[in-house]
């Protein structure tokens, strides 16, 4: 029977680690994988208009920035006609907007999708949105209420000045 010198047990110890970082990197690429090819949602365009958050959060320094924060927000893309809706979320299940309904003159209710059933990833990441502002919505300031999917999630609601 050979016996087993040094060399040979380093060897070993090696072989055996290395097998065993392949299987971790094997297991953390799968975790950040999407389910397929093109079912990836499309958060939207940055927007361009006027930029005033409408949630005020204050950090401490006399400006209230909720996106800063990590805060839904809303802003005007071109008042009166066009909004935009920032809400935080995994980069790869990025919260979706379902719909947008006028819910009085001065205000609007924005529904969003349920989460993406498949694996996300840990992050939290801005997803932007723009939207026509629903016929009808002609008063100022404009209440924008967010209904997340999940069943007794509370609304957020947030203003378009």
């Amino acid at each position: 029977m050979a016996q087993t010198t040094p060399r040979r047990r380093a060897a070993a110890v090696r072989a055996a680690r290395l097998a065993l970082v392949a299987v971790a990197a094997t297991f953390l690429l799968g975790a950040c994988a999407q389910a397929g090819p093109g079912e990836a949602h499309d958060a939207g365009a940055a927007p361009t208009g006027s930029s005033s958050p409408s949630v005020p959060v204050d950090d401490g320094d006399g400006t209230d920035d909720g996106a800063a924060e990590g805060s839904p927000s809303v802003v005007w893309l071109d008042e009166g006609t066009s909004f935009s809706l920032t809400l935080f979320g995994s980069s790869t299940c990025p919260p979706v907007v379902e719909s947008v309904e006028a819910a009085g003159a001065d205000a609007v209710t924005v529904r969003l999708a349920p989460a993406d059933p498949g694996m996300c990833t840990m992050d939290f990441v801005p997803a932007v949105s723009e939207h026509a502002l629903p016929a009808g919505v002609d008063g100022r300031p404009v209440t924008v209420d967010v209904v997340p999917a999940e069943e007794g999630a509370e609304p957020v609601s947030l203003e378009l000045p």
